[in-house]
């Protein structure tokens, strides 16, 4: 299979902002691409080169630091985009047939497909490989498996994200459900996974889109500083800019009923990014991602990246 490498992830995040306009005028589509590419590799390699200054990375090479950048990236942005889903169906007040979390993961996971560039598969390939490092850590170190979670398992959580990209278009992920071993019988079905996630989603929100005549809402963006093992992955998220493409996308394209923020901020054990109202009856939906899946799915303590091979084949770059 191509190498499919994910090195202009927040390219995606910074074409959201922009995404209608480019679908209207094709035409524009690379050079805006192309801009978004460059802003963002300017953005990465800074953010590399500042990694270098951190006491627990100054001995890793720009290019471990770059791989630990791309994945703790990606994984947030299909985290922000998941996190959004369940704003939208608190605010919005839309209905949920099954688990909600499943929702949040195939809104997020269509999202990124309708963009349809390398640059948003590459978002959805890092969020499925974390679910299946997750997954294969777990196994290893013997964890119990929480089958009554609100969340799919995570070998689930990351196949779903495969079948939905299959059903999106067999023939461009072929190499990648053959990859991650997804039966043959599965990816003859996965287009009506993916059919039925799209038409929902476009149905239950078509009545909340804004419309030019209806007012803007800013969402207001706010980054807590890290603490302990997360302020690497602060420092990432801030220089970078992750927050705001989101912000500006959802202002953009939905008519809130009410004024939102959205936060990132390190608690504990856990890094979380939230959606909150704001006003005297708080509403948050928050994503807490867990030191353990930072440390040894992007990086262990020495700064180093365990992100060698696919989780499911050995062999990660061809993922």
């Amino acid at each position: 299979m191509n190498r499919l490498r994910f090195s202009h992830v927040l390219a995606a995040a910074l074409l959201f902002s922009s995404a209608a306009t480019v679908a209207q005028q094709p035409n524009l589509e690379s050079q805006r691409i192309r801009a978004a590419s460059e802003q963002f590799q300017t953005r990465l390699d800074e953010a590399a080169r500042a990694l270098g200054n951190n006491p627990r990375l100054k001995k890793v090479s720009e290019q471990k630091r770059r791989q630990l950048a791309e994945f703790v990236v990606g994984n947030m942005l299909f985290t922000l985009l998941h996190e959004s889903a369940h704003g939208l169906l608190n605010q919005m007040e839309l209905p949920v047939l099954g688990k909600e979390e499943d929702a949040a993961d195939a809104f997020a996971t269509v999202t990124m497909l309708k963009m349809g560039t390398a640059l948003s598969h590459g978002v959805l390939i890092e969020a499925s490989k974390a679910w299946f490092l997750t997954d294969k850590r777990d196994r290893k170190e013997g964890t119990p498996t929480e089958a009554y979670d609100a969340h799919g398992l995570d070998e689930q959580r990351a196949y779903q994200i495969v079948c939905l990209m299959v059903g999106s278009n067999k023939q461009e992920f072929k190499d990648l459900a053959d990859h991650t071993n997804l039966p043959d019988d599965r990816q003859d079905s996965c287009w009506n996974d993916y059919a039925s996630a799209s038409w929902s989603w476009d149905k239950v929100l078509q009545p909340h889109r804004r419309t030019p005549e209806q007012p803007r809402r800013k969402i207001e963006v706010t980054y807590g500083p890290g603490k302990g093992d997360f302020d690497v992955y602060a420092q990432i998220f801030q220089s970078i800019g992750i927050l705001e493409p989101v912000a500006e996308r959802f202002a953009d394209t939905y008519a809130w009923p009410n004024p939102l923020g959205l936060e990132m901020a390190s608690c504990g054990e856990f890094c979380a990014m939230s959606w909150r109202r704001i006003s005297r009856n708080c509403f948050a939906t928050t994503a807490r991602i867990g030191r353990p899946l930072l440390r040894r799915n992007g990086g262990n303590r020495n700064g180093g990246s365990e992100l060698s091979g696919h989780p499911k084949t050995g062999d990660m770059d061809q993922a």
